[in-house]
């Protein structure tokens, strides 16, 4: 991506919902759906998958009409609305889910995946840094003549995440852990996705974690990719980024959420379907990252798996207990709602 697509795609992400949102939300039906809700979530490809059950009737055969999509630079902010009542379900990844039900006390539900990995391609990652390379939508983009060339080497660097204490911390300073460094040295500073490339390029940051379409985007502007920190820090999850919503909504909405479920449920079976399917999602989400499609088709594409289960939440709770992140052992049982299965 040049300078001036990621600076308009900063604008977009800061500037909030209403672009984007008229972009997004033409698509969705005033039609003759039960129940009417607004979708918070991050603008990165996987997110093709929700647009594309907007656009292609999906949800309002599910009864739901999308009213609005609203983008938020990072996890946090759409978890925060949520609460608020802003919006009834939104992505986030399952760190900053931990997050926020854990040390912030946020009554939570996640209700379906929303992205992650394929167990058996995560397991020969872990030796194979081109299989790792080729899996993880997320990376940390540096210069080429930083002298950053290990995990080590970010000690005392400064380092861009689009929120603190979510995933892209967290799996970076695991990274950092495991080859011997510190990360504790690591001055960490929060950047949106867009604005990572040339905040790097720059100087500004030594470094900036990034997720798909951005992971790809830094190689193409000469830049590189440390390595995949998600590939480093996950074991055997495969559900990473998950669908969201609030205790309390869930408890008065209870067929709405199946709805939602059924939704994402078909949307994710759709995409994993076939290459030409996954296309199809891909072209989706330039609506909501302003990418162009040859641009999105050239990412590492998402990989949708079908549910929940507990260990997706419950292994990195123990890491990030293990690594302060966490107080004490995480309740897997009061955040996971019952997952729906086709």
């Amino acid at each position: 991506m040049n300078k001036s697509h990621f600076k308009k795609l900063a604008a977009t992400c800061a500037g909030g919902a209403i672009v984007a949102t008229m972009l997004i939300g033409a698509n969705a039906s005033p039609a003759l759906a039960a129940y009417d809700i607004k979708i918070g979530l991050v603008p990165i490809n996987a997110a093709g998958a929700v647009q594309y059950a907007i656009d292609s009737g999906m949800f309002r055969k599910n009864g739901i009409n999308v009213t609005e999509v609203v983008p938020f630079p990072a996890p946090p902010p759409s978890i925060a609305a949520l609460a608020a009542g802003a919006v009834q379900f939104t992505y986030a990844p399952s760190i900053a889910i931990i997050n926020a039900y854990a040390n912030a006390g946020m009554a939570l539900k996640v209700v379906a995946p929303a992205d992650g990995y394929d167990l058996p391609t995560l397991t020969k990652a872990k030796t194979n840094a081109t299989i790792a390379s080729q899996l993880d939508d997320t990376g940390v983009c540096v210069s080429k003549t930083s002298g950053i060339n290990t995990w080590k080497d970010l000690e005392g660097k400064t380092i861009s995440v689009p929120a603190r204490k979510t995933q892209g911390e967290v799996t970076i300073a695991n990274a950092v852990k495991n080859a011997g460094g510190n990360p504790a040295t690591i001055n960490w500073v929060t950047l949106g996705f867009p604005q990572v490339v040339d905040s790097v390029a720059s100087g500004k940051v030594a470094g900036g974690f990034t997720v798909e379409p951005f992971t790809t985007a830094c190689s193409t502007a000469g830049l590189k990719n440390l390595g995949a920190p998600g590939v480093a820090f996950f074991t055997n999850e495969s559900a990473i980024g998950m669908w969201v919503t609030t205790a309390a909504y869930a408890s008065a909405n209870p067929a709405a959420v199946l709805a939602f479920q059924k939704s994402i449920a078909e949307a994710n079976a759709f995409a994993m379907a076939s290459k030409a399917n996954m296309t199809k999602v891909l072209t989706a989400s330039t609506k909501i990252t302003g990418s162009t499609l040859a641009q999105a088709l050239a990412a590492n594409p998402p990989y949708y798996p079908a549910t929940v289960v507990k260990i997706d939440i419950q292994n990195p709770a123990s890491k990030m207990l293990s690594m302060g992140y966490l107080t004490k052992p995480l309740d897997t049982a009061g955040l996971l709602y019952t997952q729906y299965r086709r």
